[in-house]
């Protein structure tokens, strides 16, 4: 038959009263013998002994297990590191940046939600779903402050064996850790405050649950005094009969020595790790200025011969139209406007190409066939354009994207002025972290050893290989040309 366990007020109040622990400040109180409601051994509340009614429920679809005589007498809260979680009422926990916190507790086990095994002892909540947290792994105990964690290396804290932990906040941003009545390491946390929120016990909401049991909780808005942290913690060990931890062994001088070599040899190690990686550091830098400056001097070089070549030949003949008749000064003018908009056009290649914006190679590759397209509309020419799709997360440089477009479209040109083809191709692919990009036509074909060394092939040959990557012409006299490049990403 189920029963359900409520203990009146009156054993509450008498509890309380004759504690032998400070009431000042005493914020939250919750006893495993005490104030326990449960059903056939499974709880469903926790009841706060403070004074200030801060009730702790359960808030999770399976409820912790009340089990009896674990702690030399004593019943437990046990819970299974998987699914199990209680939470207070809200309240505004270390008040004033000050606080501390008792916990008795042992680990069953490793927690089953947390990749590293670490169990949530209690947490609470500041802020936008940031947390600070208290908790325990067999290796050490890990304070999270909402920014950042902080592990405390102990000696191993032993499954199955029960511990008494103490925190307490000294400053804004200093924490003691307290083992057993013990003080053993002092650290630096955020200079944060929690809000008005709930105290969660055993998880930090979903994750790192406690594969563990708890027997007392007591916390405190304020810093107490050393002397009043071991009036607590003597009156825990004393409660539930818990040794203290064993005193320090006196180590022998090959022990010394011993230490003395690691930490030196520990020493040396760090030193040249962290000069070494200061040195990759100063080279990633100095690399990272070159490549800049190379940048500078490529896209200064491109201004200076494309485009004031360009500006250069608009003012000759410009100044040539003026003293021309009406016929050759047509001319020439429509020769200034044909140049005006080849300007105007490489202006805006390499616009696009410096826009940090199109930095993909799907990108390049739709802006190419929109270039291509425009050459080839009007001349004559079948043409078909292959470039593949979804190339999205590949990154270029802008060297890269300025020069493959201007070889493609170089090519491109060629075929057109000189080729005489009827149909032409470009078709590009991606393979082997590598692009291909292959341009083929019809026309009348050339001795590839009579135009070798000519300007268009010496410049097409020159960009391909600033970008590391081979050049292959295919052509013969009436057989049309192919020309293909590869270049590595």
């Amino acid at each position: 038959m189920k029963l359900t366990v409520t203990f009146f007020a009156f054993c509450l109040i008498s509890t309380v009263a004759f504690s032998q622990i400070p009431r000042d400040s005493l914020d939250l109180w919750l006893k495993s013998d005490t104030g326990v409601l449960f059903t056939s051994n499974r709880v469903s509340g926790w009841s706060d002994l403070s004074g200030h009614h801060r009730d702790a429920e359960v808030s999770s679809a399976v409820r912790p297990e009340l089990v009896p005589n674990q702690l030399n007498g004593f019943p437990v809260l046990r819970f299974n590191g998987a699914d199990i979680t209680m939470q207070t009422k809200p309240f505004r926990s270390f008040s004033g940046k000050r606080g501390s916190v008792f916990i008795v507790f042992r680990l069953n086990g490793p927690s089953y939600t947390s990749g590293g095994g670490v169990s949530t002892l209690i947490s609470t909540y500041f802020g936008k779903g940031i947390t600070w947290q208290f908790c325990a792994s067999p290796d050490l105990y890990i304070y999270y402050d909402g920014v950042g964690s902080e592990g405390l290396p102990l000696a191993a804290i032993k499954t199955k064996a029960w511990e008494v932990a103490t925190i307490t906040r000294t400053s804004d941003t200093t924490f003691d850790l307290y083992r057993r009545g013990e003080i053993r390491v002092n650290y630096r946390v955020s200079n944060n405050q929690p809000d008005s929120n709930v105290l969660r016990i055993a998880s930090n909401g979903r994750l790192e649950v406690l594969n563990g049991d708890i027997a007392e909780i007591i916390l405190y808005g304020r810093t107490l005094s050393k002397e009043e942290i071991q009036e607590v913690n003597a009156y825990l060990l004393g409660r539930y009969n818990i040794a203290l931890p064993e005193a320090p062994k006196n180590y022998n001088w090959v022990y010394f020595l011993t230490a003395v070599f690691a930490i030196t040899l520990i020493a040396i190690v760090s030193t040249r790790y962290f000069a070494q990686r200061k040195l990759r550091k100063k080279i990633r830098e100095f690399e990272e200025q070159e490549r800049l400056n190379r940048e500078r001097q490529r896209i200064s070089r491109e201004m200076h011969d494309d485009i004031g070549a360009g500006l250069t030949q608009i003012i000759l003949m410009s100044e040539s139209a003026k003293h021309k008749k009406t016929e050759e000064g047509t001319r020439e003018l429509e020769d200034i406007a044909a140049t005006s908009r080849r300007l105007v056009s490489s202006m805006s290649e390499i616009i696009w190409s410096l826009n940090p914006e199109n930095k993909t190679l799907g990108q390049l590759f739709a802006y190419m066939r929109e270039q291509l397209n425009r050459q080839l509309e009007y001349s004559g020419i079948n043409y078909d354009l292959q470039f593949p799709e979804n190339n999205d997360s590949v990154i270029l440089r802008n060297e890269q994207r300025r020069n493959l477009l201007l070889v493609t479209r170089e090519i491109v040109n060629n075929a057109i002025k000189y080729s005489g083809a009827g149909s032409l191709s470009v078709k590009a692919r991606v393979e082997d972290q590598k692009i291909f990009i292959r341009v083929e036509d019809d026309g009348r074909g050339f001795d590839t050893g009579l135009v070798s060394g000519g300007n268009g092939l010496r410049n097409i040959r020159h960009r391909v290989e600033e970008l590391g990557g081979r050049l292959d012409i295919s052509a013969e006299p009436g057989k049309g040309c192919r020309i293909s490049f590869s270049v590595p990403l």
